[in-house]
């Protein structure tokens, strides 16, 4: 379970990473802009000659389509900066390009006002001071025309060879994508990330159910197991104590679930590793735990065909006489023989007792404990 924490901890991060590299990867790719060839072409009136220039020195709007347009250069006439929705210009013929110079209100004013007039194309150009400088212009709800910025200083040469009277005819096309990223690597790198969303999203899914499949084996399993504890435990050895018992005597004899001492006509179970306890204390014990709370033996190992070690029997109730005081004293020291001869006659005491004067409940218990007496003279 804790390695599919970690699993999952590690792939949440990941996609974190992942998320956060894309949302970059789409803010870098709002850097991305297209510049244009514009070339000029203007009749000398004192040669009489075809004058043209051409440079890659306007860039095309974010908004703008990514195509060719030509015409008459026409200026704004009724507002010099067309702010105004109804601004007029000095057209001639279609197609013509609108030229507007940069200020006082959005780039989407501007190029509407140049659309409404019938432009097929809007050109902004910078104001005083950054020469032939361009930026990216931001203009939403401009679709269908063309819009590109060109400098200060390419604009205010055409505008002077208008106002000379001279038409100015004005081609752009389409020049290079410039920015930081190539748009291949770009696609490549969404294609990745809404991939590993989509593999880690699967694996989130198969780990829920494989957790609610895990869970639901758990409960039948749990379920048949108390099945199995509740027969065990019906079979155990179920006694009521008389006057005469050596745990009834012992002042130092208790139930270690409950910790009251026995007494005369407690009803009391002895496990099959010779513990002993209240019934109504060990019974809700063992269908949870199956263990002896002393030694851990479990009574589920106990069934036939099942091999489960016995504990020694010195260990099953406190000793009801001095003799038996002096041996599990700790400040008596006696030598390991005799210890053991004492031990082996108490059990021998308590068995014979047990044997003449407690009375089962439970037969297939007094058939085991005579067996198991059997075995014991044997040895």
């Amino acid at each position: 379970m804790k390695s599919d924490y970690r699993r999952i901890h590690g792939l949440t991060w990941t996609w974190l990473a992942l998320w956060v590299f894309q949302s970059r990867t789409y803010s870098v790719s709002s850097m991305i802009f297209w510049t244009a060839y514009v070339e000029v072409f203007y009749m000398n009136q004192e040669t009489n000659q075809t004058m043209s220039s051409m440079c890659e020195c306007g860039v095309y709007g974010s908004k703008s389509p990514l195509k060719q347009a030509a015409g008459l250069v026409g200026l704004p006439i009724s507002d010099s900066l067309a702010c105004q929705p109804n601004t007029t210009f000095n057209k001639k013929d279609e197609p013509w390009i609108a030229l507007i110079k940069r200020g006082n209100c959005t780039y989407s004013k501007k190029i509407q006002a140049a659309r409404r007039a019938g432009a097929s194309a809007a050109v902004i150009y910078n104001v005083d001071g950054p020469g032939n400088g361009t930026n990216t212009m931001s203009h939403a709800e401009t679709e269908g025309i063309v819009a590109i910025m060109i400098g200060h200083n390419l604009g205010r040469d055409i505008i002077d060879l208008i106002e000379s009277g001279t038409d100015v005819y004005m081609n752009i096309e389409v020049a290079n994508r410039h920015g930081p990223w190539n748009p291949f690597w770009i696609y490549i790198m969404s294609f990745i990330f809404f991939g590993i969303t989509a593999i880690i999203l699967g694996y989130f899914i198969f780990v829920v159910l494989s957790r609610f499949y895990q869970n639901r084996q758990l409960r039948i399993h749990q379920k048949k197991l108390k099945k199995v504890a509740e027969k065990a435990v019906a079979k155990l050895e179920v006694r009521t104590l008389r006057r005469t018992d050596p745990e009834v005597e012992a002042e130092e004899s208790s139930c270690v679930v409950c910790l009251d001492a026995f007494m005369r006509c407690d009803v009391v179970t002895t496990l099959p590793c010779s513990h002993i306890f209240h019934k109504t204390c060990i019974e809700p014990w063992l269908l949870e735990h199956h263990t002896c709370p002393m030694c851990k033996y479990d009574i589920l190992i106990g069934e036939p065909g099942q091999e489960s070690p016995i504990p020694p029997a010195d260990v099953r109730f406190y000793p009801s006489s001095v003799s038996g005081l002096l041996i599990n004293s700790p400040g008596v020291v006696t030598s390991t023989e005799q210890q053991g001869f004492q031990t082996t006659e108490f059990a021998a005491e308590e068995q014979n007792s047990s044997r003449m004067d407690h009375s089962y409940m439970n037969p297939a218990f007094e058939e085991e404990h005579q067996i198991t007496d059997i075995y014991s003279h044997q040895v």
